[in-house]
């Protein structure tokens, strides 16, 4: 099989369409090799140099991984995340039938005084109170997918960090303190992972993530929760719901307003 020898699509793209057909019929499963650039290019007729853009094109989309140097594989599916779910990611893992895990990197407690000024209004913080910071790596099968950097005041919350932090921290506040999710407000952002968090989490720098500054609050309408996530864009697939649209009001006020607060105090 060769490709258009004057195409009008470039011919390394031509290669990389006829891939992602094979993977889409299943012609190509998840974890199945590539075939090797030398081999692409008999196939088609053309240059190795041809044959590693059209690969290096679906690694870029998240289709294929490289693995031992140079091989490329056939990326496992995407995992779904609805955003618009009071469950957090460690629920919604299990759900899926894929095993969530964490990895605590920073678990302290701190003062008010030392943190932003717009996390402390987030929290509705006085100056004298502590806070809790918890920096967790987020996994799906073992495989790194997520960081979060979440702040808990410590009066809603006393003796967390006594807990197994590895495990669904939304359960805990459950459990043990009665305390549940019923709604968010949460700003979404693309960018791209900085050296830091891709050495942390394993993967390539400049990986493309969504990044979600969130505030979680409880039925009584109480902030308890003050995050800034980063999602991996390569392996995840973020959901919505919407629901009917209503007349703006004070309570949509506050929340642009901690929109807004978040977008200077955590970016």
């Amino acid at each position: 099989m060769s490709v258009d020898e004057a195409p009008s699509v470039p011919r390394y793209r031509q290669v990389a369409d006829q891939l992602v057909r094979e993977i889409t019929e299943g012609a190509l499963p998840a974890e199945a090799r590539i075939a090797s650039e030398r081999e692409l290019a008999e196939r088609f007729g053309i240059s190795r140099m041809t044959a590693r853009a059209a690969i290096n094109v679906l690694v870029r989309r998240g289709l294929l991984t490289r693995r031992s140097g140079a091989r490329a594989y056939v990326a496992r599916p995407k995992i779904r995340f609805d955003l618009s779910s009071p469950e957090g990611l460690y629920r919604q893992l299990e759900h899926a039938g894929i095993q969530p895990g964490a990895r605590v990197i920073t678990a302290e407690k701190i003062t008010a005084q030392t943190l932003a000024p717009k996390i402390c209004q987030a929290l509705a913080l006085e100056e004298t109170e502590e806070v809790y910071r918890i920096v967790r790596l987020r996994t799906a099968d073992e495989e790194p997918i997520a960081l979060e950097d979440s702040y808990f005041p410590v009066r809603l919350f006393p003796d967390l960090l006594d807990f197994r932090l590895n495990e669904s921290i939304y359960g805990i506040l459950k459990k043990y303190y009665g305390v549940a999710p019923a709604q968010s407000v949460q700003e979404l952002e693309i960018s791209l992972l900085d050296a830091e968090w891709a050495h942390i989490m394993g993967v390539p720098v400049d990986l493309p993530t969504l990044e979600i500054r969130r505030v979680a609050f409880t039925a009584e309408g109480t902030p308890f929760e003050c995050a800034h996530d980063i999602y991996r864009g390569d392996r995840i697939i973020f959901t919505a719901r919407t629901a009917g649209v209503s007349g703006q009001n004070e309570e949509a006020v506050l929340w642009q307003q901690i929109l807004d607060n978040l977008h200077h105090g955590l970016a």
